[in-house]
């Protein structure tokens, strides 16, 4: 089961573009760590996701606003006789960075268009209004580094 490092960047940032959720992890107060699932969008070199203008996220973010960020694509299982031989076949990238929450109104309703958009595929949907904007945070993620595996066939 060869793994491959994944050194192009354009290969990295299609994965990121692929994947439909990433995994988030944030460092809390106490230095111990906290990792949830996000849906996001990636755009212009950048991450973004949104959630709850409170909770244990921001909280972290705002707290130490270093962040790691995994994204993968599961291809397949490789079955084998022997369970030693078996394996999963992915893409994979993991991303470290900055994280912080966006405030300007106008940004954030175009990053909830971008990510609707992703997650509503073809289907039409109606625009976030200024309240449910204002009801929702958005959080920009820098990236400082990434990195990019895949485990292929030999």
């Amino acid at each position: 089961m060869p793994k491959q490092w994944i050194n192009d960047d354009a290969e990295m940032e299609a994965i990121l573009q692929e994947c439909a959720v990433g995994s988030l992890a944030t460092v809390c107060p106490d230095g111990s760590l906290y990792v949830v699932t996000v849906n996001y969008v990636y755009q212009n070199g950048k991450i973004f996701f949104h959630c709850a203008l409170t909770g244990k996220k921001l909280d972290n973010i705002a707290s130490d606003d270093r962040v790691c960020f995994e994204a993968h694509i599961m291809e397949r299982i490789a079955r084998a006789e022997q369970a030693v031989n078996f394996g999963t076949r992915y893409r994979s990238v993991i991303v470290q960075g900055r994280a912080r929450q966006l405030d300007d109104p106008a940004t954030k309703r175009d990053l909830l268009i971008l990510l609707t958009a992703k997650y509503a595929e073809e289907a039409t949907f109606e625009l976030p209004t200024e309240k449910q904007v204002a009801a929702t945070a958005v959080v920009e993620i820098e990236i400082e580094s990434m990195t990019g595996k895949r485990n292929v066939d030999p």
